[in-house]
């Protein structure tokens, strides 16, 4: 529907990822599918640090990643069977909490799971046996990390001003917080915080640094 907003945190993201309000407000999540969905005028009436997204939007930008928080080893080698398919890992390499994938073109990764290229089990011990053996390359078995994959945004593939076009939204400038400030110890002027730590009191020449 037109009508369906996910609510951006604008505070955070984690790597790349876009982080929404999580359902029944319980949270922030990455993960497109454990996110709440509101409406125009409810996803409008929150923080001027939260952003709405049409729904439809997002969903056409979302692609698949792999938690590495929700990978089980164990689990994926019992399903390594004679001709199954795999995805090859690159351990070490994290976006946020997403792993890379080797991709179809040869030295390219990615976190994006349907770039990642996905082979033959014994063709990829064969093929890439001195990666394997080195650890710069990791098998797992695709139906298992298909069973496990999460839908999420990336920043970059999302424009807010296309987003909100024809929405009517109009969203509030945030503004800027009100530097804290002090009085110094010596003379009882005003001096900001950023001041105190900077220099000495310019009236009297007071140290006020806490």
């Amino acid at each position: 529907m037109d009508d369906q907003f996910y609510l951006q945190d604008s505070r955070s993201h984690v790597g790349d990822g876009l982080t929404f309000h999580g359902k029944e407000h319980r949270g922030y999540y990455t993960d497109l599918d454990k996110c709440e969905l509101y409406t125009k005028e409810k996803a409008c009436g929150h923080r001027d640090t939260d952003i709405p997204w049409p729904k439809r939007y997002i969903d056409e930008r979302a692609h698949y990643g792999v938690d590495c928080q929700l990978m089980d080893e164990q689990a994926s080698n019992s399903m390594l069977e004679p001709g199954c398919r795999v995805y090859l890992q690159v351990p070490g390499s994290w976006n946020g909490n997403d792993v890379y994938w080797m991709g179809w073109n040869k030295g390219q990764v990615t976190a994006d799971l349907g770039r990642a290229c996905n082979l033959n089990l014994e063709q990829s011990r064969i093929e890439f046996a001195a990666d394997l053996s080195a650890g710069s390359r990791k098998l797992w078995s695709a139906e298992y990390i298909d069973s496990i994959r999460r839908r999420l945004v990336w920043r970059q593939d999302v424009d807010l001003k296309q987003a909100l076009r024809g929405t009517g939204i109009k969203l509030a400038k945030p503004k800027k917080p009100r530097e804290e400030v002090f009085n110094c110890g010596g003379c009882g002027r005003f001096i900001g915080d950023m001041q105190r730590y900077r220099e000495d009191c310019r009236n009297c020449g007071t140290s006020n640094t806490p």
